[in-house]
């Protein structure tokens, strides 16, 4: 069994806490002061953009921070999600979440990424509105519907690579659950799994290899998963929930982003679509 009372009671507290830093940059905002606090690393402040119309405003983001996950507050003219997605020019509906602070009440958040967040703010640009994001330090995920992107070993959105049927379901789905997934750092380990998914029996991995890869290194010793052209062993595991996947982007941080890829059971010789962790920052 999984005890999950308490990992539902974390979640009401994060949001409780990230409404408290809303309200604090909300005040800092207008002192011009700088941030102190808890969530110091995880704050951004949006700063307008130079625009030109009808000129893509330049992108200079490193790679990990394109492909990092912002929560940006429904206020203003960024009052509703449709409005969030058109801002940002996203294709889909973004998702939007709930959360309720003691002294700042309700407040809705929508998820975007870096390249949301910066479409944004430059459409923002001659408004004298400034939109809250609040970093969110977890892997990214955001599997299409219309292609297999994002995909291990090759970019699935180019013309070689796109499918010619007209239907196709390109699995997994972003919110399929049991969904394996290739692990081949500290992940692979069991009692890693144990203690971040607040397990009660140690978890059955199962031996297994993806293609198309490489393992680098990023920070001195951290194992980074990258595209390249050769066969990496690891292991196989089966997450069931939302929760728990949830529990393991944050473990991996926006270092990393999820993407699909075909994984091999050894021991059945089972080829199966599931997930893996790819890493997004420079490696050494």
């Amino acid at each position: 069994m999984v005890r999950i009372g308490s990992m539902r009671a974390r979640t009401v507290s994060l949001k409780k806490d990230l409404l408290y830093e809303l309200e604090n940059l909300a005040v800092i905002a207008e002192d011009n002061k700088p941030h102190e606090g808890p969530f110091q690393e995880l704050l951004q402040e949006a700063k307008p953009m130079g625009f030109c119309p009808d000129v893509e405003a330049p992108l200079q983001l490193k790679p990990e921070e394109l492909k990092s996950t912002y929560l940006v507050k429904l206020d203003g003219p960024l009052g509703t999600a449709s409005k969030v997605q058109e801002l940002a020019g996203m294709v889909h509906l973004p998702k939007v979440v709930e959360g309720s602070g003691d002294a700042s009440g309700d407040a809705s958040f929508c998820f975007v990424n870096g390249v949301q967040k910066s479409a944004i703010i430059t459409a923002l640009s001659n408004n004298p509105f400034s939109p809250t994001f609040i970093h969110v330090n977890m892997a990214e995920k955001a599997l299409s519907r219309d292609s297999a992107a994002p995909c291990l070993g090759y970019d699935a959105t180019l013309p070689h690579h796109r499918l010619t049927e007209l239907a196709h379901d390109f699995l997994p789905a972003q919110n399929q659950y049991p969904v394996w997934y290739f692990f081949y750092g500290t992940l692979a380990d069991p009692e890693v799994l144990v203690e971040k998914l607040e397990l009660c029996a140690r978890p059955s991995l199962r031996p297994a290899t993806v293609d198309g890869a490489n393992i680098r290194t990023w920070g001195g010793k951290y194992k980074a998963l990258v595209d390249g052209d050769s066969i990496v062993a690891g292991w196989a595991y089966k997450i069931t929930s939302a929760g728990h996947e949830e529990a393991l982007r944050y473990y991996e941080t926006s270092q990393y982003e999820v993407v699909r890829c075909v994984i091999l059971i050894n021991d059945t010789d089972e080829r199966d679509w599931g997930l893996t962790f790819r890493f997004v920052g420079a490696c050494d």
